[in-house]
């Protein structure tokens, strides 16, 4: 984002790669500019060239690539001429219907290809947009919801630590036994993060190397090799991560993704929700199947 702003003497090209991403665009702290849009900018001054590239490209780019304001070159197949991965709905309200729903988060259906893949001695990656182990905790008795006082948003219940942790400033507190406006001993937390997810796997697969990749698991340094890496020499078997896990990973042995939640994602209250939904799930399932036979993405909705 940053490198727009160097003294270029003679620039020629500018390569924005997954232009579609939304960290190219700094809001906090100013300067705010979209870092794709200035480069385009930067280049025009210079005279140089500009090459967007995404799977997924932006409503507003790949729309003036057809208006003919921006070159277009289109890749029709994967590399390898490898199939695209058969993508799969799972209608979550038949699961809970036909009492199918196992540890209040797996369908049973995701739970019997996970088996299957593990037992190929295949790789799998589970998707689910939201770190922590609870969205939001709330008193039973009261209602009362436990929010951030400095963002008026639900605090995470982040299990490891035993905190409720606001993900925009980053106010934590311990758990309360009780709740703070009724002071009834009711508290529960409703929702899963990638936290519980990997919780809850583990009892089903005990077997299963499981590692969960997201901004905790992270925090140190070389974490985020170190977890990759073990992925890649096949010393884990399940990788549970946030969008970590949809930014261009390339594994042989990948074949199942699962995504939770998506409805989460689509009903964001944000006018690129859905775009932002389409590009994620295309992202996140482009990573199964890129070697050897088709994959398979499993969507919960």
């Amino acid at each position: 984002r940053s490198s727009i702003f160097l003294p270029f003497a003679s620039l020629g090209l500018v390569i924005v790669d997954e232009e579609h991403e939304p960290s190219y665009k700094q809001f906090d702290p100013a300067p705010r500019y979209h870092a794709r849009d200035a480069a385009i900018y930067l280049a025009n001054q210079h005279g140089a060239k500009v090459l967007l590239g995404s799977a997924t490209p932006s409503i507003e780019t790949f729309s003036k690539a057809l208006d003919g304001k921006f070159g277009l070159v289109e890749l029709d197949s994967r590399f390898g001429d490898v199939t695209l991965p058969q993508v799969e709905m799972i209608d979550m309200r038949g699961v809970r219907k036909r009492k199918e729903l196992k540890a209040n988060i797996f369908a049973a259906q995701m739970l019997e290809e996970i088996g299957k893949s593990l037992e190929q001695k295949e790789q799998v990656i589970l998707f689910q947009n939201r770190r922590g182990y609870a969205p939001f905790v709330s008193c039973d008795d009261c209602g009362h919801v436990m929010g951030c006082p400095n963002c008026d948003v639900s605090l995470t219940y982040h299990q490891f630590q035993n905190k409720l942790i606001c993900h925009y400033c980053g106010f934590n507190i311990y758990m309360p036994q009780e709740c703070p406006e009724c002071s009834q001993n009711h508290m529960k937390h409703s929702g899963f993060g990638t936290e519980q997810l990997e919780d809850e796997l583990q009892p089903f697969f005990p077997e299963a190397r499981i590692q969960r990749m997201d901004m905790d698991t992270t925090r140190n340094k070389n974490s985020y090799e170190r977890i990759l890496g073990d992925f890649e020499d096949g010393n884990t078997d399940i990788l549970i991560g946030t969008q970590m896990v949809s930014k261009g990973l390339d594994f042989d042995k990948v074949n199942l993704v699962g995504i939770f939640d998506i409805d989460r994602i689509i009903h964001f209250p944000d006018f690129r929700s859905h775009e932002r939904a389409y590009q994620l799930i295309t992202q996140v399932s482009g990573r199964s199947g890129r070697k050897s036979g088709r994959g398979r993405v499993l969507i919960q909705t």
